[in-house]
């Protein structure tokens, strides 16, 4: 039974005490709604149970669930652990070492969210160094380049299926809020299917013309550097690809109609998703418009979040002397 409007959930497998901390501290900051937080653990060798109660606590923090799973089964599943113990209206997912961006975060998209009737809101981000101790932001392309037709006034699904499905320009997963039973929806045709990569769900509700909002405000601070997405380790590059092809698969398998956009969009999984540089570039050749708009996303790209609360940081990375504060 839903009782808070917005669930976080922290997904942590063999998490770093410290950078859970301040993602916890960034959470328990938040004003003008009500949220809980959520602990999914994917079979950690220490899934630090003591740790997070003791600090919580501390805080006099009680709305809070261990989710502890015994085995490791990869992210996706550890995602649908954790939403299914939720009671939010609307699901948040975070990681150890990545941040909300200020204390109206959850507010400021839950209400996005409650406005436009919209299952899906997502922002912008600030990106930070994850490997240097003091606070230091980064600039980066944001994602997506196109935010105009994700936008409620100029709101266009048929634009939204080509950039995200064909594209490739989409919004990162730490920017979005979800409606919670369109989330578990979607997750679970995943579950089996893809291990990893959680925010394919995203893939298949825009296939689905499931509504998507662009807020422009800045959501979350993502630490570069320590996600798999970031590693540029080849392993994790292929686990990855071939989480996107399972995404693929599931929406071909709904894919009955044989019209322009099927067509093009079957043709782009056949010769996109091969791990052959070359295919993609002669995919792009045979599509000039397609290929302009990735020219003009790779070089006119906006940037990501450079301002930030330095007041809001500090109480984040000074978690210990918080506690006295």
């Amino acid at each position: 039974m839903e009782t808070v409007d917005v669930s976080v959930v922290v997904l942590t497998y063999n998490a770093d005490l410290n950078e859970l901390k301040r993602t916890l501290r960034s959470v328990m900051l938040q004003e003008g709604v009500s949220f809980e937080i959520v602990i999914a653990d994917d079979g950690s060798r220490n899934n630090l149970a003591d740790e997070i109660t003791a600090y919580l606590d501390n805080f006099g923090f009680k709305d809070y669930q261990l989710v502890l799973n015994p085995e490791n089964h990869g992210t996706i599943i550890n995602v649908i652990s954790g939403v299914e113990k939720s009671t939010g209206r609307y699901i948040k997912l975070i990681s150890p070492g990545d941040y909300l961006y200020d204390t109206d975060s959850l507010k400021r998209f839950s209400d996005c969210a409650d406005k436009n009737d919209s299952p899906l809101v997502f922002g912008d981000m600030l990106v930070f160094d994850s490997s240097k101790e003091e606070f230091s932001v980064l600039k980066n392309a944001a994602c997506p380049y196109d935010t105009d037709c994700y936008k409620a006034e100029s709101y266009d699904p048929d634009t939204i299926k080509r950039n995200y499905l064909i594209v490739d320009d989409h919004f990162h997963g730490v920017s979005t809020l979800v409606r919670r039973n369109e989330f578990l929806k979607y997750l679970k045709k995943l579950e089996g299917k893809a291990i990893y990569c959680e925010d394919l769900t995203y893939r298949l509700m825009a296939y689905d013309d499931v509504k998507m909002i662009y807020c422009p405000y800045a959501m979350a601070m993502y630490g570069y550097g320590q996600g798999i997405s970031t590693a540029g380790n080849s392993k994790w590059a292929e686990r990855m690809l071939n989480d996107v092809r399972a995404s693929n698969d599931i929406i071909l398998a709904s894919a009955d109609k044989d019209d322009s956009f099927n067509k093009l969009m079957k043709q782009a999984f056949a010769e996109r998703y091969t791990g052959d540089s070359e295919k993609t570039k002669r995919f792009f050749m045979k599509h000039p418009a397609l290929l302009l708009y990735k020219v003009k996303m790779e070089k006119s790209s906006r940037s990501t979040v450079l301002e930030y609360n330095a007041s809001f940081v500090d109480k984040i990375l000074d978690v210990e002397g918080a506690l006295h504060g």
